[in-house]
């Protein structure tokens, strides 16, 4: 009975399923008996989820119609959109003086995606992915009738910008567009951020591949506030954006659940940059019919949160100084991370900030995976690996991680 474009779709075992497998085992043997580095939330060295103490405040202090109501507009309230860009572009935000800019309220940043997928690729067509990436990136081309491609993302211990440029030239002369994602700062799974040289590298191949087509650059910035070179650094490469040709386009996919701990919210935005105002006016449309026929609108409270964070200069401080010390925190256990790595002669993959850490496996994943698991071990498979959550491991058990991982690897790698 189910439509045909559905047939062979589904998920397979993903993070949540593993959660469940990690909850039994608990329960078996004790908390502290299990390493779970799994699911990608913030969790304190008590293995609880940590939220930000101001962003719960400020939430349960909203009134009621808030927090129940239907959220103002379609595409999001005007004081929302505000606050994204706020949030977005930091202390950049005047800096697009020769562009227009966007914004559409998402559930999340997944949201942000599959509006963006299903509003700029017709089906059929052909998304260009990194080789290492957020396994959801798949499942939503899928999801709108559309193929993949991937590109290398390493060339030793940085971006790589021949393969890259390669995939996107190839795929812009084939269907005359392309759709590129980069998912920066502090890439999901590897932890991986661009360099503003690597930035302005991949600004001058978009720039060429326009030449021949229409090109959008779907940037995730999911973790973008986890950036260990903190909030300037983390978004200078975004002045690149304005002013490009205007058949460039930028949609950065921006997310309040990892920078401000409201993962079950699902609030985020669409964030467009272009040099033409009928570009913007298009995604304006489109973004917001694909909202209404989609989910109808984002909810109201937790545009609510974001506003009220950004309309109080005392408040967005008591923010960024409880996020700063899960920073620190996160910082204390990569480095820990890494250290133990290399007395293992663990390899990982080039690694800059944020939640995850990626040990790259070539072959017998399925074997590693089910041996740890057998020691209460518990990571998560991605496509040419298994990734390592920082973001909710507490100190004392990632300094046995690498080492519990090295047996295994070596048991069935050679």
């Amino acid at each position: 009975m189910i439509a045909e474009r559905m047939v062979g779709k589904s998920l397979g075992k993903g993070v949540f399923d593993i959660t469940r497998e990690v909850k039994e085992a608990e329960a078996e043997y004790g908390k502290e008996n299990v390493i779970n580095s799994t699911i990608g939330t913030f969790y304190g060295e008590d293995e609880n989820l940590a939220v930000l103490n101001t962003v719960e405040k400020i939430y349960k202090n909203l009134p009621a119609a808030e927090l129940f109501g239907y959220a103002p507009g379609i595409s999001g309230s005007k004081e929302y959109k505000e606050a994204v860009k706020e949030n977005v572009f930091d202390i950049y935000k005047s800096s697009f003086d020769k562009s227009f800019i966007g914004v559409t309220a998402t559930p999340g940043g997944t949201g942000a995606i599959h509006n963006t997928l299903k509003a700029y690729m017709d089906c059929g067509e052909t998304v260009l992915l990194p080789e290492f990436m957020w396994e959801a990136y798949k499942h939503l081309a899928a999801a709108n009738g559309l193929k993949f491609d991937t590109y290398s993302l390493f060339d030793g211990d940085g971006f790589n910008l021949s393969s890259f440029s390669e995939k996107v030239l190839k795929m812009v002369k084939k269907q005359h567009k392309v759709l590129a994602v980069i998912n920066d700062p502090c890439q999901n799974p590897t932890g991986y951020s661009l360099s503003l040289e690597e930035w302005k590298a991949v600004v001058e191949i978009l720039k060429e591949a326009a030449k021949y087509g229409e090109v959008i650059l779907l940037d995730d910035i999911a973790y973008l506030d986890y950036d260990f070179r903190g909030a300037a650094k983390s978004r200078e490469y975004m002045t690149l954006f304005n002013g490009l040709p205007e058949n460039i386009l930028v949609i950065i996919a921006a997310s309040m659940s990892k920078s401000f701990t409201s993962y079950g919210l699902r609030v985020g935005a669409q964030v467009a940059v272009s040099s033409s105002p009928k570009v913007i006016e298009e995604f304006d449309t489109a973004s917001t019919f694909l909202c209404r026929t989609s989910w109808s609108n984002t909810t109201r409270g937790g545009m609510k949160l974001l506003a009220e964070i950004y309309g109080n200069e005392k408040l967005l401080k008591e923010v960024e100084d409880e996020r700063e010390e899960k920073i620190i925190l996160l910082e204390k256990r990569a480095e820990i991370f890494l250290r133990e790595a290399e007395k293992e002669g663990l390899i990982t993959c080039p690694f800059r900030s944020g939640f995850f850490i990626t040990i790259p496996l070539k072959e017998n994943a399925a074997e590693i995976i089910a041996d740890l698991k057998s020691k209460k071990v518990f990571v998560l498979p991605v496509l040419g690996g298994m990734r390592i959550a920082l973001c909710s491991v507490p100190c004392n058990k990632i300094e046995k991680l690498p080492k519990i991982l090295s047996e295994s690897i070596k048991k069935f790698n050679k």
